[in-house]
């Protein structure tokens, strides 16, 4: 594939995924808005702390098949029975073990409760989360055939149509039973994930069925779950890590200041997802299926990285120009000590974007064991930041931990993939991975010199951004009137 064609396919997948992604943000701030004014700092706080028992119970007892599913799928994807076999594999295994996760969770649900707010009072609220865990599990196994497909459309779609239903529904619980309605918010999300990806995987061609007998199933779970639980530790690791974070913030401030991280937080999660979300849906199974061409797949890693870079940067540097406003449009003036962990996790954030490409190299080659330690790298820094932090900068440190983390995790990423894959940055990924955390670190400095001098640059850094962008449409041949219209007033 040429390198005008396959900035293409990158470029499509980014354009679709982040298209979603763009409804779906515009979604979730209408959702957290309402959120914010119907729960306040504490109610959302309580959410923060549910959705993190959910996050972390999906990933420990997912046991990284999810992922080895996607690998597997994408690299036998000229073999049908293979990739059959993969499936129901999969789909069998999140089963068990989304049954056996929703059973430990009931019998522990008085310990859960007592260990994350000190009290036996949201007993049945984790009875539902161990509910969503085993519906999570079972709508990730039908996530991780699209994705090991490539069903990019199917997968913006369900992103798209489950924004909208989950939101509708969730609101509507809370609206209706106030802070009593969270978990049917928190449960919302995964049933009709998995409702949506049951209705697409059953649109895949057909390919001839193979039974397989337990005997059969066994060699092949060993074989994922031996691989996948290196992957599966290092997303407990990452699970953990945030909840135990906000557990931090809990016992040494209180639940009001978990509310200010989950705000943050969610804000930072949910802008960076267009970009995130497109490396994960076509760019992972792309690598996975290269990786073996040296050269090729080096030229892929590159154009990913720019694409990613060029086409967040505005985004970047309008969320790092305008954060009192986002928050104050988003949340409301309650949730002012957000501003400041908002504007230091988009510096992270930055540092996320240029790393991630490299981190997924790991996966695509099968380094389970490199994997885990760059993930607990992360991770480590990160908690120890905020455990050892939080007496001398407050909260913020969630914040300014983020930057440091992520910028250890990117070196230490680098410095192995370039041993392990050979793998060099090339001018153009350098010259964007200079120019922009520069000018963003320019941003960062103006918001505590003069906020308004920051705006002003700020919406002039965006508009170059989006020239940038726009010209890069134009250079590897999106013909649009409108763009070259634009890019003519531009000169």
């Amino acid at each position: 594939m040429s390198d005008q064609n396959s900035k293409k396919q990158i470029l499509k997948s980014s354009s679709i995924i982040g298209g979603a992604s763009v409804i779906t943000i515009f979604i979730g701030l209408i959702k957290v808005k309402v959120l914010a004014v119907l729960l306040g700092p504490t109610g959302v706080g309580l959410m923060g702390m549910l959705l993190s028992l959910l996050g972390l119970g999906s990933t420990i007892f997912g046991l990284g098949l999810g992922t080895i599913g996607v690998r597997d799928i994408a690299i036998n994807r000229d073999s049908p029975e293979k990739v059959n076999q993969v499936r129901k594999s999969l789909f069998l295994a999140n089963i068990i073990l989304g049954l056996l996760a929703l059973i430990l969770v009931i019998l522990n649900r008085k310990y859960l409760s007592n260990w994350l707010f000190d009290n036996t009072d949201q007993q049945w609220a984790i009875c539902f989360v161990g509910v969503a865990i085993f519906v999570s599990l079972i709508g990730g196994a039908q996530g991780a055939v699209l994705q090991g497909f490539r069903k990019i459309n199917e997968q913006a779609k369900i992103k798209i149509i489950g924004a909208i239903l989950s939101t509708i529904i969730g609101l509507g619980l809370i609206w209706w039973l106030g802070d009593e309605g969270i978990i049917g918010f928190v449960v919302s999300v995964p049933i009709i994930g998995c409702l949506l990806g049951f209705y697409y995987t059953r649109q895949l061609p057909k390919i001839r069925s193979v039974k397989l007998s337990w005997s059969q199933l066994w060699p092949l779970w060993k074989s994922m779950v031996t691989l996948g639980f290196v992957y599966m530790l290092s997303g407990f690791m990452g699970e953990g890590t945030k909840l135990l974070v906000r557990e931090i913030l809990n016992q040494e401030l209180d639940l009001t200041s978990v509310g200010y991280f989950q705000a943050a937080w969610s804000i930072s999660m949910t802008y960076i997802g267009f970009v995130l979300g497109a490396m994960a849906a076509d760019y992972y199974p792309r690598l996975t299926e290269t990786i073996n061409n040296k050269k090729q797949a080096h030229e892929l890693i590159n154009q990913q990285t720019e694409i990613a870079l060029v086409f967040a940067a505005p985004i970047l540097f309008g969320m790092l120009s305008f954060t009192p406003v986002v928050i104050h449009l988003l949340y409301s003036s309650d949730f002012i000590p957000a501003i400041e962990i908002l504007r230091w996790q988009v510096m992270g954030d930055i540092l996320k974007i240029i790393a991630w490409p490299l981190g997924f190299i790991v996966l695509s080659l099968g380094k389970g064991k490199l994997f885990f330690v760059l993930e607990m790298s992360w991770n480590a820094v990160y908690l120890l930041l905020v455990y050892f932090g939080i007496h001398y900068f407050n909260i913020e440190i969630t914040g300014y931990a983020f930057v440091a983390s992520y910028l250890f995790y990117l070196i230490i990423t680098y410095i192995s993939v370039a041993k392990i894959f050979d793998f060099k940055w090339d001018k153009k990924s350098k010259q964007l991975i200079i120019k922009i955390p520069l000018i963003a670190c320019v941003l960062l400095v103006l918001s505590y010199v003069n906020i308004w001098l920051c705006m002003v640059l700020g919406a002039i850094s965006i508009i170059i951004s989006a020239l940038s962008a726009l010209k890069v449409l134009d250079e590897i041949g999106v013909n649009n009137n409108i763009i070259k219209n634009i890019l003519k007033v531009g000169r």
